[in-house]
């Protein structure tokens, strides 16, 4: 999806700090996207990059959650400047961009990493719901900064997925239902809509004979956070292959997906420490920053 909200495919991005390549942006919103990027490459205080990854964390909409921003940015001259450069960034900018600034603050001290990651606990939680892109966002946010258990459960290591554990072919389905609430559509409910179920068995035949397909089953948080440790702990062979069977079940349904499920798809991407497939990088305007 572009950043004008539309379904159409855009073509894959070009490099350039802030160079916007979508040929549905208007030249005002180019001249926008451009100096929001230039504005974005200049932070580089603690105060400013909490702010950011804080905005970008928090549900649109929520009062409640926008005031928890407020109370963890308090103090910040420019903490509302820098918010509104995050609401008015085009969406297939805004994970790269929230990547970049997370990497940014990975050589900050110890307590400014841990103290980010509780306050994006605080801002999501605000409204008393956590959604699955919550979850998703917040795990991401401590893998990326190294807040993350350190290593993944122990599981089957194998190069083929016929030869997996159950206990690591049931991980695989239980973080694939987890996805299935956002691919490919989001929904906050906790039963998984009809596409979630189809886009599920179809991932799954992918990768998985047809004997060692579990029926779908929606996970609790404990259970998502035990089976990304295990998927995450398979051989650097078989995550791709995964992520791959993901990302063409996504597109076999839509191209190019919902902004949601690409969004998803590229955060479980990073969590697996596996490489985008083509397709999903399409999706996204990725800054190159310079100096």
């Amino acid at each position: 999806m572009n950043a004008s909200g539309s379904g159409r495919a855009r073509p894959a991005p070009r490099g350039g700090s802030g160079n916007v390549s979508d040929p549905h942006l208007s030249q005002t919103e180019e001249a926008l996207q451009r100096e929001i990027a230039q504005r974005l490459t200049r932070l580089n205080g603690p105060g400013e990059l909490r702010a950011a990854l804080l905005a970008m964390v928090r549900t649109r909409g929520s009062a409640r959650e926008l005031q928890a921003w407020r109370e963890h940015t308090q103090g910040l001259a420019n903490a509302e400047a820098v918010r509104a450069d995050i609401g008015a960034l085009a969406p297939d900018a805004r994970l790269p961009w929230f990547e970049v600034l997370v990497d940014r603050l990975k050589d900050h001290p110890a307590g400014d990493r841990r103290g980010l990651v509780e306050a994006a606990r605080n801002v999501m939680a605000a409204d008393g719901k956590v959604r699955p892109r919550d979850r998703l966002l917040w795990l991401a946010l401590r893998h990326r900064l190294g807040e993350a258990p350190a290593d993944p459960l122990s599981g089957s290591s194998g190069n083929d997925f016929s030869n997996l554990d159950d206990a690591t072919t049931l991980a695989i389905a239980t973080f694939t239902a987890f996805l299935a609430r956002l691919v490919p559509e989001a929904s906050d409910e906790v039963a998984i809509g009809v596409a979630g179920q189809q886009w599920y068995a179809a991932a799954l035949v992918a990768c998985l004979p047809e004997e060692r397909r579990p029926a779908l089953a929606p996970p609790d948080g404990d259970a998502m956070l035990r089976a990304l440790r295990l998927v995450q702990g398979l051989s650097w062979m078989l995550r791709p292959v995964l992520v791959r069977a993901w990302v063409d079940a996504a597109f076999a349904r839509s191209t190019p997906p919902a902004r949601d499920a690409s969004d998803a798809l590229r955060l479980a991407c990073r969590l697996l420490e596996s490489p985008m497939p083509p397709a999903l990088v399409g999706q996204y305007i990725e800054p190159a920053i310079h100096g």
